[in-house]
């Protein structure tokens, strides 16, 4: 019975991963067009498209150190939350109708105010999936889940990039269809993630003391990956705004070209999500994390040498290859850091940490960008990542070198 549950969640996560990917790439590839050329947002708003839904993150996993979900309370409080905020999207579709004279401005405030509930959904998200699937199967699950989604994202990519090239002259009409589109699709997300299957433990073995928040701050072995993960983050969100504002507003890319980008991108991570995941099997996951990082270091660099679209493309082909492995191994590492009587707690931490800087870096880039201009802001950030990928592989070296004595100790 318990393998037969724990197949169907493994089932079940895998179309939920499909809905959601599927839902949350027509948003993510395809509103920054929207808000810029239908919403006339200036650069100043763009960087706070990335900032500001940060903060409302910062605050959402604020509030979650408060009174934090219990678990039979888990599926619930994560589906509602993500429901929220796929009702949200209707809003960001209707934008030029609710609010003609400050579309921009009203885009912003919804985009900002829903990534609250869609924090709380994550962090559920992530906590849930510590219960449903056993450390054992987690790493392999999630090659596969991560194929699949990229797959799927993919489709959603070229679907919505080539229908909307067909209307030119409305393309606004044709994406806000597809935020309509994203809604649907995400609602099929929060359904399909209602039938996950908790297996509550007996309440002697469930119910352990609360910790205190100032211990997990002491814990060494979490804050050193806090902290790493935090320079890193900084340096890899600091020119997210700036790609948009280059793509979009110097190489003049439409909502086909965006389309290609994504897919590029894509059909790399589906083919690099194995073959990080042998080599952190290999080498250890925060070594691979490090090289993974270092690959990423060299897109805004290559981003900056041409305006050209299809030479852009394939620099979201080369960029595809590494993000696959920091967004595999960012989310097993975190995993891999936090004790499971206490993921809940740690999870909460870890995201307002991740928040603050999700906050501060895309506005540290449009501060850089407004001193110096966008190539000088983007070496900067290919800089700040190449730093933030040693300290992962020098980290990574020392825990295999301090593994590999402690392994001899026990030998003798």
């Amino acid at each position: 019975m318990r393998a037969t549950t724990l197949r169907d969640n493994l089932r079940r996560s895998l179309w939920h991963g499909a809905f959601f990917t599927a839902s949350t790439t027509i948003i993510s590839t395809f509103f920054p067009l929207y808000f810029i050329d239908s919403l006339h947002a200036s650069a100043k708003q763009v960087g706070l498209l990335n900032a500001l839904p940060a903060l409302g993150a910062l605050l959402a996993s604020i509030l979650l150190t408060f009174r934090l979900p219990q678990l039979p309370r888990l599926v619930r409080g994560t589906t509602r939350s993500f429901f929220v905020t796929r009702l949200s999207y209707v809003l960001l579709a209707l934008a030029p109708w609710l609010s003609p004279h400050h579309a921009a401005e009203f885009a912003l405030i919804v985009f900002t105010l829903a990534n609250i509930p869609q924090t709380w959904g994550l962090m559920g998200w992530q906590t849930l999936i510590g219960h449903l699937i056993p450390a054992s199967l987690r790493e392999g699950f999630f090659s596969q889940r991560n194929v699949v989604t990229t797959l799927v994202a993919l489709g959603a990519s070229l679907f919505t990039g080539l229908i909307t090239q067909f209307f030119s002259h409305g393309s606004t009409r044709a994406l806000q269809v597809f935020i309509v589109l994203a809604t649907v699709l995400g609602i099929l997300e929060v359904m399909t993630l209602g039938r996950h299957q908790l297996k509550i433990p007996s309440t002697s073995a469930s119910v352990s003391p609360r910790l205190p928040w100032r211990t997990i701050i002491h814990n060494g072995i979490f804050l050193r990956y806090a902290l790493l993960s935090a320079f890193f983050n900084f340096g890899w969100q600091m020119s997210w705004p700036l790609f948009n504002l280059y793509q979009i507003g110097q190489a003049h890319a439409t909502a086909f070209w965006l389309g290609i980008f994504s897919v590029m991108a894509l059909v790399s991570q589906a083919i690099s999500f194995p073959l990080w995941r042998k080599f952190a099997r290999h080498k250890g996951a925060m070594i691979a994390l490090g090289y993974a990082a270092l690959g990423l270091a060299t897109v805004p660099w290559l981003t900056i040498l041409t305006k050209n679209l299809v030479v852009l493309s394939s620099i979201n082909f080369e960029a595809g290859l590494f993000l696959s492995g920091v967004n595999l191994l960012l989310f097993t590492e975190l995993q891999a850091h936090i004790p499971a009587q206490h993921r809940s707690e740690y999870i909460v931490v870890y995201n307002i940490i991740i928040g603050a800087i999700a906050f501060m870096a895309p506005e540290f880039g449009i501060w850089a960008l407004s001193r110096t201009n966008i190539i000088a802001t983007m070496q900067i950030s290919a800089l700040w990542r190449a730093v933030g990928g040693a300290a992962f592989l020098v980290t990574g070296a020392a825990i295999e070198k301090a593994w590999v004595k402690h392994a001899r100790q026990i030998s003798r």
